[in-house]
């Protein structure tokens, strides 16, 4: 069975691990974070069902903590409480209004924590059980990535029915392609929606072990993205050097996979995109996707996140949101570092810093 997952956030070294001894001793998954800044670093890749947070904290305080939390769609509906040694009564109204559970005021009786906790997380449990989805923006952005190919399909394939005998060869190579395409659409956006919830819910391992040659990985994904953007190869400019990274081969062509197929999409068909590759240093490998598209504003890359996506009548979007986010995460719980760089009308510089697989990796 599962255990339920907590997130504690205090910068007191001695009262985390007190906590935490109380919640692993409960039957609880405790992980551990000093600052708000820290705790948001893990909350990319691992999913409580609460969140304890301490209020005055150095880097990130719990209120701008919470402030951030609320506006992340996959994270705002988890339970939150604050630790607090202040009893003004204006800060706890203020936070209650925000959206704060419930308070633990310092000290506090082993009791009353764990009855909180229980509490919180019982009523999280009826939530995901009633709603156990991906967020996933507003209904009508959902129902057009399922309906949009699905009905391509079944139109192409009704129309092949009706007209049989009055289609050429041509026409009806053409229908094929055509819901094929609209299949590997449909695919993608499920399989995207698959991968989410895995790694949510932690059950993905990534194997220490894992390598792959990064070229060669590329070079076969860039003939997957030109079956969708068909006469567009010289598109793409790539300097990429040889070198087996410790990465998931499926992984490293998901990810190659999404983020130049973003960079494609936002682009006008005049600019190109930019791939390069080398070796950083003796640990790390250097990945760079730029592009010179539409870009982001600073406000919208603190907003990425699962299903998030922006503008989306204006930029004509397809799917989900869902690519850059899953990416992010994979590169993180495969001990890589993402970047984005990015600015509105001037494109999107992506770097990646991979591990380099050595010899002694197979100890």
């Amino acid at each position: 069975m599962n255990k339920n997952k907590i997130l504690l956030v205090d910068d007191e070294l001695n009262l985390r691990e007190t906590i935490s001894e109380l919640l692993n001793y409960e039957n609880y998954d405790v992980r551990t974070a000093c600052n708000g800044q820290d705790a948001l670093d893990l909350l990319e890749y691992w999913v409580p069902d609460l969140i304890i947070c301490d209020i005055m904290m150095p880097v990130m305080d719990g209120s701008k903590f919470h402030e951030i939390i609320k506006e992340i769609h996959s994270l705002n509906s988890i339970p939150f409480i604050f630790l607090t040694a202040k009893k003004e009564n204006n800060l706890m109204r203020k936070c209650l209004l925000d959206g704060v559970d419930d308070f633990i005021s310092k000290p506090f009786k082993v009791k009353e924590l764990i009855s909180i906790v229980q509490s919180k997380i019982e009523r999280f449990e009826k939530i995901k059980n009633n709603h156990n989805n991906l967020y996933l923006g507003k209904k009508k952005t959902f129902l057009h990535e399922i309906n949009t190919p699905l009905n391509g399909i079944l139109g192409s394939i009704e129309l092949l029915m009706k007209n049989e005998e009055n289609l050429d060869r041509k026409e009806v190579l053409s229908f094929y392609e055509s819901i094929k395409i609209s299949g590997e659409r449909l695919n993608r956006t499920m399989q995207n929606i698959i991968l989410y919830q895995n790694l949510k819910n932690n059950s993905i391992k990534f194997n220490d072990h894992s390598s792959c040659e990064i070229l060669n990985t590329f070079l076969n994904t860039k003939e997957k993205i030109f079956k969708i953007y068909e006469g567009q190869e010289k598109r793409i400019s790539f300097e990429i050097d040889k070198a087996t990274i410790k990465f998931n081969k499926k992984h490293l062509e998901f990810i190659f996979f999404e983020l130049i197929d973003n960079a494609l999409k936002f682009s006008s068909d005049n600019k190109i995109i930019i791939v390069s590759g080398e070796q950083f240093n003796n640990e790390y490998y250097e990945l760079v996707i730029r592009d010179f598209g539409i870009g982001l504003s600073q406000q919208e890359l603190k907003k990425i996140g699962a299903s998030q996506q922006f503008n989306r009548e204006k930029r004509e979007q397809q799917g989900l949101g869902l690519g850059l986010f899953l990416s992010k995460i994979i590169i993180k719980k495969s001990a890589g570092v993402f970047t984005i760089i990015s600015k509105e009308n001037e494109g999107t510089t992506i770097k990646i810093f991979l591990p380099l697989y050595k010899i002694t990796d197979l100890d």
